[in-house]
C-alpha cells in the first residue's frame, strides 16, 4: 500500500510539474495577448482615457515579459543584494531621524497643506530604509520600526492635518454612528441602518473617545493609523516564514506601505480598511498555525479574528474566501505544501453565512437580494469612467508611473516565481499574485458597471496589496542580479534599482491623495475647511430638523445618515433630509435650504447630481468657469441669502 502511495504521489507531483511548466512557458505571451486585448477592447467601446492610461501599464509589461524570456533562457538564481556593505548603520539611523524631524516641521509649517518639499523628504526616508534592507548586519526590528514610523507620517500629515478629512465620504456617515454609539451606550438600533449588524468599528471608536476624552473625530484618526501600520509587522513574519530570506521580506514590506493604495485607505480607515487589517492577522496566524501542530491559543486567537472580521463589515468577507479559494487552487497547482486548512475554511464560512442569514437576515434581504435582481444583469452597462476629455488624461500622465514601476517589476517576479516553482513555496504566492492581478491594475473589467458598482470588484485592490508587494520584490531582486551578471559597470543596477524605486515613492504618495498645490498635479481637496464647517454648524444650530438641505456631493454627504426610510421619524431622530443639486437654473423652485461652497467652486468647481436629486443618480462636475460663476450668482440672486462667508454661502428656496 505504501509503495502504491508512493508511486501515485510521484505522479501527482510529475502532473503538478508539467502544469507549472505549462504556466510559466504561456506566461509572458497571455500577458503581451492580454495588453493587446486591453487596447482593442477600449478602442472599441470609445474609452480613450483608459487608453491613455493602459500605455502606461501595457508598456512596461511588454518590456517586463521580454526580460523573463531572457530570464527563463540563464535560468538564473538569488543572491543577496549588498550594495554598500560597509555602509554605517548608525548614520543611516541618524539621518532617517533627522530627515523625520525635517518631514513634520514641514507640516508644521504649512498647516493645512502638503507642500513639494514635504514629499522630497518622504522619499529620502524611503531610501534611507532601502539602503539598511541591501547593506550588511542589519536589523529588521529597527527597519520594521522606521517603516512604521513612515506610513504614520504619510497617515497623519493628512487626517491630523486638515479640519475635517472626508476622503471617500464614508467617513462622515462613520462619525456620526460612532457619535450615536458614544452618546447612547449601546449600538444604534437596527431599524435605522444594516451597519447595527456590524458595529465593532462604531463600538471602538466610540470607546477610544470616552477613554481618551477626545472628540469622536480626532479619536478616529488617532487610533485607526496605528492599528493600520502595524501589519507592517505581521506581513513581515509571514514572508518571512515563507522566503526564510530576511531582505526580501524586508523589501516586500517597504513596498507595501508605499503604495498608493495603502497610503490612500491608511488615511481612509474605515469598516472595511479594519477588515483589511484583520485579514492580514488572519493570514499570519494561518500560515504560523497551519491547524496541524497543538498550538491550541493560537487557533483559538483565529476563530475570535473570524469572528471579528464578521460583525466589523458587512461584504468583506465573502471576498476574502475568494481570495482565500484562489490561495488554494493556487496550493493545488504548485504542489509545494499545504498551509490554508480546510478545515478552519470551512469553519470560516459556516460562521459569516450563519451570522447573514439567521442573525443579520434583513441585511441580507436589504443589501444582498437587490444585486441578484435579473432587470440588472440583462445587459452589460459599461461606467462612465474613461469617456472624459483625453487632455485631462494627458495634464496627469505622471500620476500613472508607479503603477508603471510596479507592473514592470511585478511581472518579473511572478514570472521568476512560477520557474522556480519546485519546493519553494513563494511560487504559491507568485500564482496567486498572477491570478488577482486584474484586481490590482487597469483593465476592462472596471468598465463594467455590473462589477464596478455592485459587487465592488474595486475593493480587492487594497486585499490583494501584499502580495503584489511580495511579487514586486522579488522582482528589483531578479532584476538586480540579472543586471549584476549581465552588465560590466556594477553602477548601472544600482543607479536603475534606486531610479525606479525613487519614482515609485514620489508618486505613491504625491497621487495616493493628490491635495498638494505645489506640484503640477490636478490636485484635489478631499477634505472640508474651517470656514466650511462653520457654516455646516450654522445649519444644525438653526436650521429646524427633517428640513431638506441642497448642496454639491461632498456637502450632501456630510449632512447625510445612512438611514432605512422612515426609521429617523419613527425612533424620534433629528436628521436633515439632505441631497444634491440637480439644477442650478431652478433654485427658487427648491423646498428647503442651499448650500453653496463659494471658495471650492471658484477654485475647482463642485461635483452635482446628473439627471435629478435622487441619491442614487450620477455626479456631474459643475466647473468654477467665469461662464459658470455668471450663471450661478444670477439663478442664486432670485432667492434670499441667510448665511455668508468667503467660503461658503447659505440660501432659502423659493417655494
Amino acid at each position: 500500500m505504501s509503495i502504491l502511495n508512493e508511486v501515485k504521489g510521484f505522479n501527482s507531483a510529475n502532473n503538478n510539474n508539467k502544469q507549472m511548466k505549462f504556466i510559466y512557458s504561456l506566461f509572458p505571451l497571455c500577458v503581451i495577448f492580454a495588453v493587446l486585448f486591453a487596447f482593442l477592447w477600449m478602442f472599441a467601446v470609445g474609452k480613450f482615457g483608459f487608453v491613455v492610461r493602459g500605455v502606461f501599464t501595457g508598456i512596461p509589461a511588454v518590456i517586463s515579459c521580454i526580460i523573463v524570456l531572457f530570464i527563463y533562457k540563464k535560468d538564473m538564481g538569488l543572491s543577496d543584494i549588498l550594495i554598500f556593505p560597509s555602509i554605517s548603520r548608525n548614520s543611516l539611523i541618524y539621518l532617517f531621524g533627522i530627515f523625520y524631524l525635517g518631514s513634520v516641521s514641514t507640516l508644521l509649517l504649512s498647516q493645512g497643506g502638503r507642500s513639494w518639499y514635504y514629499f522630497i523628504f518622504i522619499v529620502l526616508l524611503y531610501i534611507l530604509i532601502l539602503l539598511q534592507i541591501f547593506s550588511e548586519n542589519s536589523n529588521p526590528s529597527v527597519i520594521l520600526a522606521e517603516i512604521f514610523l513612515s506610513l504614520l507620517n504619510l497617515t497623519y500629515s493628512v487626517t491630523l492635518n486638515y479640519d475635517l478629512y472626508f476622503g471617500t465620504t464614508d467617513i462622515m456617515p462613520h462619525i456620526l454612528l460612532s457619535e450615536m454609539t458614544a452618546m447612547s451606550g449601546h449600538i444604534v438600533s437596527t431599524s435605522l441602518t444594516d451597519y447595527a449588524y456590524f458595529p465593532l468599528y462604531h463600538i471602538m471608536v466610540a470607546a477610544s473617545s470616552l477613554i481618551l476624552h477626545m472628540g469622536i473625530k480626532s479619536s478616529l484618526f488617532l487610533i485607526t493609523a496605528p492599528i493600520y501600520a502595524i501589519t507592517i509587522f505581521f506581513l513581515y513574519y509571514l514572508f518571512l516564514s515563507i522566503t526564510q530570506n530576511r531582505q526580501i521580506s524586508l523589501l516586500s514590506c517597504l513596498l507595501f506601505s508605499s503604495s498608493s493604495v495603502v497610503l490612500y485607505y491608511g488615511a481612509n480607515m474605515i469598516t472595511r480598511t479594519m477588515s483589511f487589517v484583520m485579514f492580514v492577522v488572519l493570514l499570519y496566524l494561518l500560515y504560523s498555525v497551519n491547524f496541524k501542530e497543538s498550538k491550541l491559543s493560537l487557533k483559538i486567537l483565529s476563530v475570535i479574528v473570524v469572528l471579528f472580521l464578521t460583525l466589523v463589515h458587512n461584504v468583506s468577507l465573502p471576498q476574502f474566501v475568494l481570495l482565500l479559494v484562489i490561495l488554494l487552487v493556487c496550493e493545488s497547482l504548485v504542489n509545494v505544501g499545504s498551509y490554508i486548512s480546510k478545515p478552519f475554511f470551512i469553519l470560516l464560512n459556516v460562521i459569516f453565512t450563519s451570522y447573514w442569514f439567521f442573525v443579520a437576515y434583513l441585511f441580507v434581504q436589504r443589501g444582498i437580494t437587490i444585486r441578484l435582481q435579473s432587470q440588472l444583469w440583462d445587459s452589460m452597462v459599461l461606467t462612465s469612467e474613461g469617456l472624459g476629455n483625453v487632455n485631462e488624461y494627458l495634464i496627469n500622465l505622471v500620476g500613472y508611473l508607479d503603477g508603471s514601476v510596479f507592473l514592470f517589476f511585478a511581472l518579473i517576479g511572478i514570472g521568476f516565481l512560477l520557474k522556480k516553482h519546485k519546493n519553494n513555496y513563494a511560487s504559491v504566492f507568485g500564482l496567486f499574485a498572477l491570478f488577482t492581478l486584474i484586481f490590482y491594475i487597469p483593465n476592462p473589467l472596471n468598465t463594467i458597471w455590473q462589477l464596478h458598482v455592485l459587487f465592488r470588484i474595486d475593493r480587492f485592490k487594497l486585499f490583494v496589496s501584499p502580495f503584489m508587494a511580495f511579487v514586486m520584490s522579488y522582482g528589483i531582486y531578479v532584476f538586480w542580479n540579472y543586471l549584476s551578471k549581465s552588465s560590466s559597470k556594477k553602477g548601472y543596477p544600482l543607479f536603475f534599482i534606486f531610479l525606479l524605486f525613487s519614482t515609485f515613492v514620489f508618486v505613491s504618495s504625491v497621487y495616493s491623495i493628490s491635495d498638494s498645490e505645489s506640484l503640477i498635479v490636478e490636485s484635489a481637496h478631499p477634505y472640508f475647511t474651517a470656514p466650511e464647517l462653520r457654516g455646516f454648524e450654522h445649519i444644525k444650530c438653526y436650521v429646524p430638523a427633517g428640513s431638506y438641505i441642497y448642496s454639491d456631493y461632498y456637502a450632501s454627504r456630510y449632512f447625510y445618515f445612512p438611514r432605512i426610510p422612515g426609521a429617523s421619524e419613527e425612533n424620534n431622530l433629528s436628521f436633515f433630509r439632505s441631497y444634491r443639486i440637480a439644477d442650478v437654473n431652478n433654485f427658487a423652485q427648491y423646498s428647503g435650504y442651499i448650500v453653496i461652497r463659494t471658495r471650492e467652486f471658484l477654485r475647482a468647481g463642485l461635483y452635482l447630481s446628473e439627471g435629478g436629486n435622487g441619491v442614487e443618480s450620477a455626479n456631474y462636475f459643475y466647473r468654477g468657469t467665469s461662464e459658470n460663476e455668471l450663471e450661478m450668482n444670477r439663478n442664486l440672486n432670485k432667492i434670499n441669502k441667510i448665511y455668508s462667508s468667503p467660503a461658503e454661502d447659505i440660501f432659502i428656496g423659493g417655494s
